[in-house]
């Protein structure tokens, strides 16, 4: 009867005979599967944005810290043009100094004290 199945149908429940119970059984099967990847799909979605949302903000920090990493680059520059360049750098003093017969435990490196005899002689 088919006022019967559109009477069910309407109160959303579905007659089934025994022919068509297994195809029905598998069809749902099926549509809660598309559920479940739909669900994950959403979720999926969601963990994605908050990862770009991190990996920009990494990115932005990260830039940041490239920043202040040349700024310190750049004052390692200068103070270390002062250790050893232009006429009374500080390597050259303190030379000059050990060479009036000042008394130290220690030499300064061979290499340094070269590169501030360049250094000096350049301004001059």
């Amino acid at each position: 009867d088919p006022d019967l199945w559109n009477f069910a149908y309407d109160r959303k429940i579905l007659l089934l005979s025994p022919t068509n119970l297994i195809t029905s059984l598998k069809l749902i099967v099926d549509l809660w599967k598309r559920e479940y990847q739909n669900q994950n799909a959403i979720e999926i979605a969601e963990k994605g944005a908050k990862l770009y949302d991190k990996f920009f903000g990494f990115i932005a920090n990260l830039e940041s810290v490239g920043g202040y990493i040349t700024k310190a680059k750049g004052k390692y520059d200068e103070a270390y043009n002062q250790l050893t360049d232009g006429r009374g750098n500080l390597v050259l003093q303190a030379t000059e100094l050990k060479n009036l017969g000042l008394k130290t435990k220690n030499t300064l490196n061979s290499g340094l004290v070269e590169k501030a005899l360049v250094g000096n002689e350049t301004d001059n």
